[in-house]
């Protein structure tokens, strides 16, 4: 059996881009497999919970993991309060036709006060994980900040 603990840092690093572009590949897989048993296969919600709950499992396990950490989920600061709102839109627009199409929903006030809600639950959601995001950077930043103040 090899040592695992005395390893490159080089093949540690591929060994966890594998690892991650294979989550994605299954996060995929469970996503298509809902899709096409809910669009086309018609099937009741019963047959494919369980890969729709997986998929909600694992995109929380990643949201929660990242906040933990501190990583930066929004990229640019100067830029997130642009972003939120534009993914805001276009996740609103996409809602209201997969929606419409689902449903089959043709009432037009109808597809724009749902529009509108999942946009307002979209942004608040989101600037609440920002929120989130931020003030564990700023506590790892202090962290590191006084470790530094130590040192000299």
């Amino acid at each position: 059996m090899k040592n695992i603990k005395n390893q490159d840092e080089r093949v540690l690093a591929q060994r966890r881009k594998i690892q991650s572009d294979g989550f994605q590949l299954l996060i995929y897989a469970l996503l298509i497999s809902v899709l096409i048993q809910q669009i086309f296969l018609q099937a009741p919600p019963s047959q494919y919970m369980v890969e729709l709950l997986c998929l909600i499992g694992a995109g929380l396990y990643n949201l929660i993991r990242n906040l933990n950490i501190g990583n930066n989920l929004f990229g640019d600061e100067s830029n997130s309060g642009k972003n939120i709102f534009k993914n805001a839109i276009f996740s609103g627009v996409g809602a209201i036709i997969f929606f419409a199409i689902l449903i089959g929903e043709k009432n037009i006030w109808n597809l724009l006060s749902y529009g509108l809600i999942f946009a307002a639950i979209f942004v608040c959601r989101t600037y609440f994980i920002h929120y989130i995001s931020k003030r564990k950077q700023d506590k790892i930043k202090r962290e590191l900040d006084m470790d530094e103040d130590d040192i000299d």
